[in-house]
Parts: structure tokens; sequence; C-alpha cells
């Protein structure tokens, strides 16, 4: 084989999570009826706690677990592009990064912090204490990858088939983050700010203000291709677009704000949903 070396020393992580924005059926608008539904939006991404997001959108068991499952595997594959890794057929690569993936959002803090309301806008503060996974791997991860930039032009895999060369390097930052899961901490606090859109028939939550939280969730950084500026990393994001995954509208009868409700999913198709 010949070996094309991993030139670009990098660690550029897109952390955004694809959600089902579905709007809150809860019935019932004020401060606590908001706060639960952006609650359960981040409990259903990150900590597959699929109860309170079914009952305020009306989603089922299985769309609720979409929505988990669709997020995991974005960033899966955000991993592995990168880090320069390319799924071969046949292998558990995919599979091994998906579970990666479950671990590190196991890891997710976030608690909601204020709800304000000004000239009829409501707004719900998160405080987001960023997943760190991808900082205290830094070091190791950068001297893999130069480790293995040698390798190939030793000549190391020259009798190496492209497909083992992949699974090899892939296999090793795989061990790498696997071995970073048990000293995985939270950053300080972030807080975000999203704004609830009420139009009298339903209220939700932006798709810019999800992606805002959702890159709040873990830390990232980005290495510069010339390994000599290697310890000059900064803290960054990447802007990336929203492909929400569907999920049923919702409907709920009406019942006073203090009372719980249960909601029953309507048969339209909506990004929505009824708060009445």
């Amino acid at each position: 084989m010949k070996s094309k070396g991993k030139t670009y020393l990098l660690i550029l992580i897109l952390p955004l999570l694809l959600v089902s924005l579905t709007g809150c059926s809860l019935f019932g608008n004020g401060k606590k009826a908001y706060a639960n539904y952006v609650q359960c939006l981040l409990d259903v991404n990150y900590k597959a706690e699929f109860t309170d997001y079914m009952k305020i959108t009306g989603a089922t068991q299985e769309e609720a677990q979409k929505v988990y499952d669709d997020g995991l595997n974005y960033l899966a594959d955000s991993l592995m592009t990168a880090y320069g890794i390319t799924d071969v057929e046949g292998s558990d690569i995919k599979e091994q990064f998906t579970e990666l993936a479950k671990n590190i959002y196991s890891h997710a803090s976030y608690e909601i912090t204020d709800v304000t309301k000004t000239d009829g806008i409501y707004q719900v503060t998160v405080t987001i204490y960023p997943i760190d996974i991808l900082l205290i791997s830094y070091d190791d991860v950068v001297a893999y990858i130069e480790d293995t930039n040698e390798r190939v032009l030793a000549g190391d895999y020259n009798d190496y088939e492209l497909d083992e060369y992949e699974i090899e390097y892939a296999q090793g930052i795989i061990d790498i983050l696997n071995d970073a899961l048990p000293n995985v901490g939270n950053g300080e606090g972030v807080p975000v700010t999203v704004t609830i859109l009420d139009n009298d028939e339903y209220y939700y939550i932006s798709d810019a203000d999800f992606v805002t939280l959702d890159k709040t969730i873990l830390t990232t950084t980005i290495v510069s291709d010339n390994p000599s500026t290697a310890s000059d990393a900064a803290d960054s994001t990447v802007d990336s677009t929203v492909d929400a995954t569907d999920s049923s509208d919702t409907s709920a009868e009406p019942a006073s704000e203090e009372t719980d409700t249960t909601v029953e999913p309507d048969s339209s198709d909506s990004s929505e949903a009824t708060a009445q």
C-alpha cells in the first residue's frame, strides 16, 4: 500500500446533535411549562430520558428513541470526520464511535437557571457545563497522529492494505478517547438563553437556539495544520445546519396551569405542538 499519512493535525469536533424540535403541547403557558419544555428537549437528546418528552410533545417511545439514536449517529460521524477516519466495510469502527458518543453524552451536565418575561416574551436560561473529553485527550491525540505520520514516512505501512491501515488508525483514536472517559469532567457553567416562540397555537424554540445549546454541550478545539502551532489551539465551534427529525404534532385538552396533563399525538405533521 502506498500510504498517505494523516498530514492534517487536528481535533475538530462538530458537537451539533440532530434534534426533533417538536413544540410543547403541555397545556398552560408560563414559566414552569416553558422550563419543563426546554429541559425535556435536552434530556431526550443527551440523557435518553424519554418520559417527559413523550408527555409534553406527544411523541411515541419509538420517536423519542429515534431522536436520541439519530443524535448519537450524528456525533459519531462528526468525530470520525474530524479525526480523518474512514468507515471500513465489515469493520466495527462506526459502532465503536456510536458507543463512544453515548458514553460522552452520558456526562452532559446542564440546569435551567432562569426564566424571564420581558414585553410578553419568555426566555429560558440554561447553564451548561461543557464536557471536556476533547481537551483532556488533546495531547495524546496529537502525539498519536504525529507518530502515525512518522510511521507512514518510514514505510511501516507499505505492506498494509488500505483498509488495514484505516482500521488500525481508527482504533488508535478510539482507544485514546475511551481511555479518557474515566477522567471526563465538565467545565465552568456557560449560560445560554433561548427564546420561547409562541404564536398562540404552539410554543417552541428555534433551530438556531437549539444549535447554540448543542454547541455548548461539548468543549471543542481546533488545531492548526502546522504541527508547530499545535500548542496554540483555541476553543471554537463549527457552523452547521440542523436536519430535524420529524415527530408527530400534539394537542392537549384544556386544563389549569397547575394541573398535570397528558397529551395525545395529532395526525398532522409539524415541528410545533399545540399549547392552549
